[in-house]
């Protein structure tokens, strides 16, 4: 069967050195581009995230939402993204009917995560769970 994470690991293997990415200044190499999605896939494991658990994002489109997406995509993780003008009610609504693990988002939603119920929740509990602010902090 045919995921896509395979299909990215297809595209490293045909062409490591070609041009897998472009957001302004940001240029990287699938290989590159593999070094630092591998990079996430492994912080995932540190925090205990498991193939099958869920990840919701709030996001802007840029490099570091789509490296995330094909980290999650590598490690097995479900993402359920979110629009990063997400309000705290939406947010709560999301995080308990996603049943997410994680939550990662940018500080232009500070403002929803500081009011989600459900994003305090995951913050003072047990489980893993991941808080970036200012978008993943993913140097190029």
């Amino acid at each position: 069967m045919l995921d896509l994470g395979t299909s990215f690991l297809t595209s490293v293997a045909r062409d490591p050195q070609g041009l897998a990415l472009v957001d302004g200044e940001v240029r990287l190499s699938y290989a590159e581009w593999l070094t630092r999605i591998s990079s996430l896939v492994g912080a995932f494991d540190r925090i205990g995230l498991k193939r099958g658990d869920h990840l919701l994002t709030a996001l802007q489109n840029t490099w570091q939402a789509a490296t995330l997406h094909w980290a999650c995509q590598l490690a097995g993780l479900i993402v359920t993204p979110v629009n990063w003008r997400v309000k705290a009610d939406e947010l709560d609504f999301c995080i308990e009917n996603s049943e997410s693990r994680a939550l990662i988002y940018q500080d232009v939603s500070d403002g929803a995560v500081a009011a989600s119920a459900r994003a305090s929740e995951m913050a003072a509990s047990p489980r893993p769970f991941l808080f970036c602010r200012n978008g993943p902090k993913l140097t190029p």
